[in-house]
C-alpha cells in the first residue's frame, strides 16, 4: 500500500472530488448519520472549506486515489491564549479502514498543529 497524506489542493478537481466522495461515504455510514450529502452540500462543501479562513484539510491517498480526509479548523484556547486545532471530520472509505489511514491522518494533523504552536489537538 502506497499511502501519502498531504494538504488538499483546492484547485485540483481530483482533490475536490475526493473530498466529496469520502465525506459522502462517511455521511451514509450509520456513524455519520446514515444519509447521503444533499446535492447542495455536495456542491458547496469544497468552496466553503477553501474560503474558510481557519480550515486545514488533509487528504489520504493510496496509489494516488483519495481514500480518507481530515477536516480541521484552527481556533484559540482562551485559557492558554494559544492556537488549537480541532479535528472536525475524520473519514476513511470503508474498504480502506483498519489499515492505519485514520492514524496517519491524525499524525499529519498533529504535525501541522505543532508547527503552528498549537497547545491542543
Amino acid at each position: 500500500m502506497n499511502l501519502r497524506i498531504r494538504e488538499v489542493d483546492f484547485g485540483d478537481r481530483r482533490d475536490a472530488d475526493g473530498i466529496v466522495a469520502v465525506l459522502d461515504s462517511y455521511a451514509v455510514d450509520p456513524i455519520g448519520g446514515g444519509q447521503a450529502l444533499s446535492p447542495e452540500a455536495r456542491e458547496r462543501v469544497v468552496p466553503a472549506l477553501r474560503e474558510h479562513p481557519t480550515s486545514l484539510v488533509l487528504l489520504a491517498l493510496v496509489d494516488d486515489e483519495p481514500v480518507g480526509v481530515a477536516v480541521c479548523f484552527f481556533g484559540l484556547s482562551t485559557f492558554r491564549a494559544r492556537p488549537l486545532l480541532n479535528v472536525h471530520d475524520l473519514a476513511v472509505l470503508p474498504q480502506h479502514r483498519g489499515k492505519g489511514i485514520g492514524r496517519a491522518l491524525l499524525r499529519a494533523a498533529e504535525e501541522h498543529a505543532r508547527r503552528k504552536g498549537c497547545c491542543r489537538l
